[in-house]
């Protein structure tokens, strides 16, 4: 796993701690297939972490509902690495994970998400 992945990755999980409202988001699986979860496109959020937590799509598993997340990067980043990665294809999936929709404890699933997010991009 390149060490711009894994620090960009480290900066979205940051940013989305930061706020309750983040967490709770995420934990809740909202949001449209294809569209950005984190961070927010104001300011200089996007450049600065230099990747983004988009939707996928929400599957059944075991009679369960999970919520598909993708860790992608992002153009306009200021880490050269990452720039270079979204130049060749800025749609490029580096990691995916599932969350289970609607846990008590949505700290801990979103937690959990970045872990096995993390977990893919070392393989």
């Amino acid at each position: 796993m390149s060490r711009s992945l894994k620090n960009s990755l480290q900066s979205l999980k940051k940013w989305v701690f930061q706020s309750d409202s983040r967490v709770t988001k995420i934990a809740n699986g909202q949001g449209t297939p294809g569209t950005g979860v984190a961070p927010a496109q104001s300011g200089n959020n996007d450049k600065k972490i230099g990747s983004r937590l988009d939707n996928g799509e929400t599957v059944l598993k075991d009679g369960k509902e999970y919520k598909r997340y993708k860790f992608q990067v992002n153009k306009g980043a200021e880490d050269k690495t990452l720039k270079e990665l979204a130049d060749k294809d800025s749609h490029k999936v580096y990691a995916h994970a599932d969350m289970p929709i609607g846990e008590v404890d949505k700290r801990k699933a979103v937690e959990n998400l970045f872990e096995d997010l993390e977990k893919v991009l070392k393989n």
